[in-house]
């Protein structure tokens, strides 16, 4: 067989017929099957009683593309059929695209001789900050982080080094790449297409308004410790203690809900607004009617956050995590603040309250984010995946 074998985290659900699957994965599957190179069949977890997020419904019929599902355990790894069910599909391939390590496909491409491209996200220190956060016990919270550093190493390296070629979303881990030595795309991630970004006459329209108004400030996201949800929150009323005019809401679900209630009610009163998500659509909407986005996200992940803010034009502050820092760097569209500093990032939310540099922030972040849409990032991905299917086609 001649194809390319794509394996996804992403749950699907197949009803007769029908396919119910992630909008943001379908509409890439249409891109990638008008210009790859090569038939497609994807290898999916079929979704059981998991929500498909951002779903879409088309027929099974209509699809440019082949769909295989799997059934898994309540871990998340595969039945014993399923890897079979993986294998087979695995030696039929001309090339495996495969994110990360999941499903075991990189063993089973290696063990078979067939050459696959790996999609990688987190670096070690990441690894750990996203598990080890999640407990509070410091003994069980060293045992996370030593359980992490093993499987990076036994499982994460190896998957890397034995690939055709490593597509890197974000930084960090596409500098882990390059210290390794191995071939590696860098791109990054975000559903914002050039369509949705706001126009640059829409942001000097808001701009021309904002004098005299207090700062709109905007968070979205999951109300989660890792996604630094209270530490926003905190932002917002070290502004209102500062003296600096600020209105803050955000957008969201998650464990924090309640205490970042309970801190907006005790400092921020009406100015800060604790809401409950939205569907993605509708909050790139709301985000065109504020100014800045306030971003205190602990791990160092290639977040969709920062480039679909930028797409409605908003400078970012927040902490100076590895890929905020590289991407603030590389836009020059915000501000970075130390770890664990609220009251740091609430006064570089000061230095925007000046019109000038309010103005040249917000230019920069749309700039960035449409040298960065979905269509030109996307493009790099099929554009490498064709090189890759030519080469390993000699």
């Amino acid at each position: 067989m001649n194809s390319l074998v794509m394996v996804h985290p992403n749950p699907v659900r197949i009803d007769g017929d029908m396919l119910t699957v992630d909008r943001k994965f379908h509409s890439g599957m249409l891109a990638y099957a008008e210009k790859i190179k090569a038939p497609l069949v994807t290898i999916h977890p079929q979704a059981n009683g998991a929500a498909v997020l951002d779903p879409v419904t088309v027929p099974l019929g209509d699809l440019p593309y082949d769909i295989r599902t799997t059934q898994f355990r309540r871990d998340w790894q595969p039945t014993a059929e399923a890897v079979d069910a993986i294998r087979r599909e695995v030696e039929r391939a001309r090339l495996v695209y495969t994110y990360g390590h999941g499903m075991g496909v990189p063993p089973i491409a290696r063990d078979r001789g067939v050459p696959y491209v790996l999609t990688v996200e987190y670096d070690l220190k990441t690894e750990i900050t996203a598990t080890a956060m999640q407990v509070k016990n410091p003994l069980r919270r060293a045992v996370r982080a030593a359980r992490t550093v093993w499987h990076y190493n036994a499982v994460t390296l190896p998957a890397m080094r034995g690939a055709h070629s490593l597509h890197c979303s974000g930084f960090p881990i596409f500098d882990v790449a390059r210290r390794e030595g191995l071939k590696s795309l860098l791109y990054l991630d975000s559903r914002m297409s050039a369509d949705m970004m706001m126009s640059h006459d829409g942001v000097y329209r808001r701009l021309s308004k904002h004098r005299g108004y207090a700062l709109k400030l905007l968070y979205s996201g999951r109300y989660e410790p890792l996604e630094g949800a209270l530490d926003a929150v905190q932002v917002a009323a070290s502004c209102l203690k500062q003296g600096i005019d600020v209105e803050m809401h955000c957008y969201g679900r998650g464990s924090l809900a309640a205490q970042m209630r309970q801190i907006a009610s005790r400092y921020g009163g009406s100015r800060i607004v604790i809401h409950d998500a939205v569907p993605y659509r509708e909050l790139v909407q709301i985000a065109r009617g504020f100014d800045v986005f306030v971003c205190c996200r602990v791990q160092s992940d290639p977040s969709c956050t920062y480039l679909e803010s930028m797409g409605a034009g908003l400078p970012i502050v927040g902490y100076a995590n590895r890929m905020w820092e590289r991407l603030r760097e590389d836009s020059g569209a915000g501000f970075c603040s130390p770890m664990g500093k609220p009251h740091l990032v609430a006064k570089d939310i000061g230095r925007l309250a000046h019109h000038a540099v309010l103005a040249a922030k917000s230019v920069a972040a749309l700039e960035y984010a449409r040298s960065h849409s979905h269509e030109i990032e996307h493009g790099k991905r099929i554009e490498a995946l064709n090189q890759a299917l030519e080469e390993v086609a000699t």
